[in-house]
C-alpha cells in the first residue's frame, strides 16, 4: 500500500485501584496509573496532525528504576486495561475511540483484546461513498520467553460502511460502500541491556491484510436509473524491522524498515458491460528516528521525538521530519 493508515482513540474514564502493592518496591519509584496528551504532525504541513489522550492502569506496580522510561510499561510484564481518544484533522474529522486490555498468567502467557471505534467525515463532496464508520476488534495471544522479549500472534477484523448522495442538474447521485478486512499478524519484540540503563530495543513484526471492497453508484434521472458496481479484493503483505539503541535511560536513536507487497483484483460492471481489473506492486521504505524523555518531576515528564522517512511515495516524498511531543503523567 503507497499510505499507511493512522489509527486514532478515545480517552474512556477508567479509574481503578490497587489492593496489590509489592512490598519490595519503592513506591516512590513505581507507578500503577498512566495518562498521556499527544500531539504529532509533519513538518510540511504543522495544521494536519493528530492528537490524542490515552489512559492505562496496571493491576501490580510497575518499576522505574531498571530499564529506559519509555520501555517501563513493556518490561513490566503486567496486566492492564487501557483506553485512548484521538482527533485527526489530515483528510478528514476523524475521531477515533479503543479500549484494550492483556492478562498476564503465571505461566509467562499473556492474552490480550481491544476494540476500536472510528467516526469519520467526509462529507458528500464525492459522487463515491466513504467509510462513515468502522469498527474494529482483535484478539492477540503472547509468550514472554524471558524477562525482556515477547513473541505474539494477533487477529484483527474490522468493517466499515458508508453513504452520500447528492443532486446536480436534474441527475440524483447515491452512493453506498462496505468493506472488510481480516488481519493476521506475528511479532517478536525484545529488549537487550547493554550497560547500566542503555540497550537495543528490537522489533520485527509480519502482517497479512485481507480486504474485500464494494462500491454502488447510481444515478437517477426521473425514472431512469444508472447504476455501476465496483467490487475488488486487495491481499497485502507488511514486514517491519525496528531498532532503537537507548544511550540513557531518557535518549533513544533507531532505525526502521518496511517492506510492502499487495495484490489487488476486482471487477466493473456497468449496465450494458463488465470489465475485470487487478494491480500488484511491491515496494519499500525505510526512516531514522529519535527521542527523548524529560522526567520533570517524580509524576510528570515530557518526551519528544523526530524521524525522517525515505522511500516514501516516490518522487512525492516530503522533505520534512515526522514530529511528536508528549505530556506524560504517572502515579
Amino acid at each position: 500500500m503507497k499510505k499507511s493508515i493512522l489509527s486514532l482513540a478515545v480517552l474512556l474514564g477508567l479509574v481503578s485501584t490497587s489492593v496489590n502493592a509489592a512490598e519490595n518496591l519503592d513506591s516512590s519509584n513505581t507507578f500503577q496509573h498512566e495518562a498521556n496528551v499527544t500531539l504529532g504532525t509533519h513538518t510540511d504541513e504543522l495544521d494536519n496532525g493528530l492528537w490524542s489522550l490515552d489512559y492505562r492502569f496496571y493491576f501490580s506496580p510497575v518499576d522505574t528504576d531498571n530499564s529506559p522510561y519509555a520501555l517501563n510499561g513493556f518490561l513490566a510484564q503486567k496486566s492492564n486495561i487501557g483506553a485512548q481518544y484521538a482527533q485527526m484533522s489530515m483528510f478528514t474529522d476523524t475521531v477515533s475511540y479503543s479500549i484494550d486490555g492483556t492478562y498476564v498468567l503465571d505461566s509467562n502467557w499473556f492474552i490480550g483484546v481491544n476494540y476500536k471505534l472510528l467516526d469519520m467525515d467526509y462529507g458528500n463532496s464525492s459522487l463515491f461513498a466513504q467509510e462513515n464508520e468502522a469498527s474494529e476488534y482483535g484478539l492477540r495471544l503472547g509468550y514472554y520467553f524471558n524477562e525482556t522479549s515477547e513473541v505474539s500472534f494477533t487477529y484483527q477484523s474490522s468493517s466499515m460502511s458508508g453513504e452520500s448522495s447528492y443532486t446536480w442538474l436534474d441527475d440524483t447521485h447515491k452512493s453506498s460502500s462496505d468493506s472488510d478486512s481480516k488481519i493476521y499478524s506475528a511479532q517478536v519484540h525484545s529488549f537487550v541491556p547493554l550497560a547500566s540503563f542503555s540497550g537495543l530495543d528490537l522489533l520485527a513484526s509480519w502482517r497479512y491484510i485481507d480486504t474485500s471492497n464494494k462500491h454502488n453508484i447510481s444515478a437517477i434521472d426521473g425514472e431512469f436509473i444508472r447504476e455501476i458496481q465496483n467490487n475488488s479484493t486487495v491481499d497485502t503483505s507488511i514486514v517491519t524491522l525496528a531498532a532503537d539503541w537507548y544511550i540513557t535511560k531518557s535518549w533513544s536513536v533507531g532505525a526502521g524498515y518496511i517492506w510492502r507487497q499487495y495484490d489487488m483484483e476486482g471487477e466493473s460492471i456497468f449496465p450494458d458491460e463488465a470489465y475485470k481489473f487487478s494491480d500488484d506492486d511491491t515496494n519499500s521504505s525505510y526512516s531514522v528516528s529519535t527521542s527523548y524523555w524529560w522526567q520533570i518531576s517524580q509524576s510528570f515528564a515530557a518526551k519528544f521525538s523526530a524521524a525522517k522517512q525515505f522511500g516514501v511515495d516516490g518522487d512525492n516524498e516530503p522533505d520534512g521530519f515526522l514530529v511528536g511531543a508528549t505530556i506524560n503523567g504517572r502515579f
